[in-house]
């Protein structure tokens, strides 16, 4: 498995480099890389690699994926370049080779069929995949693109993007009418201009979302090349209208402030050691027993805090004393609600553990409460 340490080397080294928010999600998927495939997918040829690829994201599931913003170079010369779209970082110069039915990237020897070309579309790995989309040079005037984007709103059949004059953006849903906010800008790649939307509704450094490259732009119409949420699209945007001074840039929701965030990847267990004390302590404190026979089983609560101390995701279960569903007095579920939005999402002790740099991150919280007759006789992890 010496291709699996290798690979964790690459994607180390990317992390490093590139962004502390994205060492997350490259650790992990690093890891799961290391697994062999056993399907029929043939390496790709030399003549076909010879190129520059486009991250598009990293699959971790059939409907989730994280933006990749990250490109790959691979000269015919067995030149190996490896940088960041929008230029953020200094780029990896070093070679590359295919030997037998391996590739070869730096010093990073990848297992036959763990890189593999379709449609266009390169692959490494096959459980948990980074996708490139092979790149097309696109010559375009940054600063033409820019006069006619800016301050403007855009909507495709899927998307409405909103690019405001002093850098933020907001994205939106046009079916399920959700709206998240970012930050925008425009990044030259070779020559053609990609749109960069990036951050939170509190700052720039969490994260990217899809990078879409500019195909064309005129005052009514805008095409840009990305991922559509089904597949990589040269999507036409239409312009909606300019934004106004009192057009907003806020969620119209809850928002995590990491771009790429599953609750699984960062659930704080708050119900061991010095953690569990504080926690029993607080409910000891805030909870008021109703007394109410009948009223046992377990009730589980799970939700998010983002890195503001926003508080959401709210999931409530019950479950009776024979772990079948069932539904708890609202006295009862309303006041364990209460005490974790207003106690433990803003315990800057409790989220602050949670962080190895010291800064508050996105966690999701999970809690179960055993009860008799209305009282907590148990929490669980």
């Amino acid at each position: 498995m010496n291709n699996g340490k290798h690979c964790i080397r690459l994607f180390h080294l990317v992390a490093i480099r590139y962004s502390r928010q994205a060492t997350f999600f490259i650790f992990h998927f690093s890891f799961f890389i290391t697994h062999y495939s056993f399907t029929f997918a043939q390496t790709p040829t030399r003549e076909q690699l010879v190129g520059t690829w486009i991250g598009v994201h990293t699959e971790w599931d059939l409907d989730f994926a994280c933006a990749l913003p990250i490109y790959i170079q691979l000269d015919a010369d067995s030149t190996y370049h490896l940088g960041m779209v929008d230029g953020s970082a200094s780029k990896l110069t070093s070679t590359w080779s295919i030997l037998g039915e391996s590739v070869r990237l730096d010093t990073i020897h990848f297992a036959p069929r763990l890189v593999s070309l379709q449609n266009e579309l390169l692959r490494i790995g096959t459980n948990y995949p980074m996708v490139f989309r092979r790149f097309n040079d696109i010559p375009l005037d940054s600063a033409t693109v820019y006069e006619q984007l800016n301050g403007r709103i855009w909507q495709s059949d899927s998307l409405t993007i909103s690019l405001f004059a002093n850098g933020q953006a907001s994205l939106e849903n046009t079916l399920a009418k959700q709206r998240t906010a970012h930050f925008w800008q425009l990044a030259q790649f070779s020559k053609s201009i990609f749109l960069i939307i990036r951050g939170n509704q509190h700052n720039r450094d969490s994260g990217y979302k899809a990078l879409w490259q500019i195909n064309s732009v005129s005052s009514k119409q805008l095409q840009a090349i990305g991922w559509n949420g089904c597949k990589i699209a040269a999507e036409p945007f239409r312009l909606v209208r300019n934004l106004s001074p009192g057009d907003s840039c806020r969620p119209s929701g809850f928002q995590t402030c990491d771009n790429c965030f599953r609750q699984l990847w960062a659930e704080s267990t708050l119900t061991r050691g010095q953690k569990r004390y504080d926690i029993v302590q607080l409910f000891t404190k805030y909870y008021q027993p109703v007394n109410q026979t009948g009223e046992s089983g377990l009730v589980r609560i799970q939700f998010v805090v983002n890195c503001e101390g926003e508080r959401g995701l709210v999931e409530i279960n019950g479950f009776d004393e024979d772990y079948c569903p069932r539904q708890f007095d609202p006295r009862i579920t309303n006041q364990l609600s209460t005490i974790c939005s207003e106690h433990i999402a803003t315990d800057q002790s409790i989220r602050q553990s949670d962080s190895a740099s010291g800064l508050f991150r996105d966690i999701s919280i999970s809690l179960a409460f055993r009860l008799k007759d209305g009282r907590i006789t148990e929490i669980l992890p």
